[in-house]
Parts: C-alpha cells; structure tokens; sequence
C-alpha cells in the first residue's frame, strides 16, 4: 500500500472531496495551491532515507483532510487552501523521494473528481462525501499503522 503511485492518488482525491463541500472558488483555489506545492516539493532534492517519514506525513495528511468533511464550514472553507497546499507538499515530496517525478502530474488528476463530487453536494447528497471521505481514513490509518508494525504479517516474528 506504500508503494507506487497509490498514496498520491488517494490523497488527491481525499482533497478534491474535501473541497467539494466548500464554494466553487475556493474548491479550484485549493486545487491551485495542491498543484503548486506539488510542484515545488517535487523539485526538491529529499534524501531516501526520509521516505518512511514521508509516507506517516501523507497518510496522515489523508486522515486531516478527510475530517475537514466533517469540520463545520465556517471553519473548514477558511482550511481549504491551506490544506490543498499540505496535500500537494506530501505528494511532491513523495515524488522526489522515490523517483517518480514524471508521474506527479497523473497523480494530481483525481482532483477532478471535484466536479463530480461537487454536483453530489448541490443536489444535497453530502452524506455520500462523507462516507466516502471514511472510508479514505480507514485507508489511511491502516496503512499508517501496518507500515510501522515492526512484523507486518509477512515478515516472520519471534513466535515462529
């Protein structure tokens, strides 16, 4: 689950549900700023070594942009560029750290998922948003914490 592309993309997508309940402006402004912070992590050089602080920081990124689902909006819409800006950081870092670069910008596409999700949120199905946005914390947590299990279940352990 931490490896490949997967993590970036669910990130993106947590982020495009995310701003799916906040205005339209601040919906692409969000996107604006995920895509800018990716680009500028991205071009940085990160040594390898940092890659398992990488992938705690991005899933739990996924968990803090999930719950803004669930934030009230008078307070969430004011977190929305900033936590596009967050998602965009982790994902150009994760990038860089593990070579794959050339595909940060297929990795940023499901933030167009904006536009569907958005139209499920003005005909009033926000549940849906958020149920989907649980299911990404499931995600995210589980990966976190198989990651850092020191005998993940593939690996033999002292019992054997």
């Amino acid at each position: 689950m931490n490896g490949g592309i997967l993590p970036m993309v669910l990130l993106c997508a947590t982020l495009a549900l995310s701003l799916a309940l906040a205005p339209a402006r601040v919906g692409w402004l969000g996107l604006a700023a995920m895509a800018a912070g990716a680009l500028l992590m991205g071009l940085m050089p990160l040594p390898v070594g940092w890659s398992a602080a990488i992938f705690v920081g991005l899933w739990l990124s996924v968990v803090v942009t999930a719950v803004l689902t669930y934030v009230p909006r008078r307070f969430a819409d004011r977190l929305m560029i900033p936590a596009g800006f967050n998602a965009g950081a982790w994902i150009g870092a994760l990038a860089a750290v593990s070579d794959m670069r050339g595909s940060l910008l297929l990795a940023l596409s499901p933030g167009l998922l904006l536009i569907p999700a958005r139209r499920f949120t003005l005909h009033g199905y926000h549940i849906v948003i958020k149920v989907i946005a649980s299911w990404m914390i499931a995600i995210a947590l589980l990966s976190t914490f198989v990651s850092l299990m020191p005998t993940p279940g593939y690996k033999p352990d002292h019992m054997e």
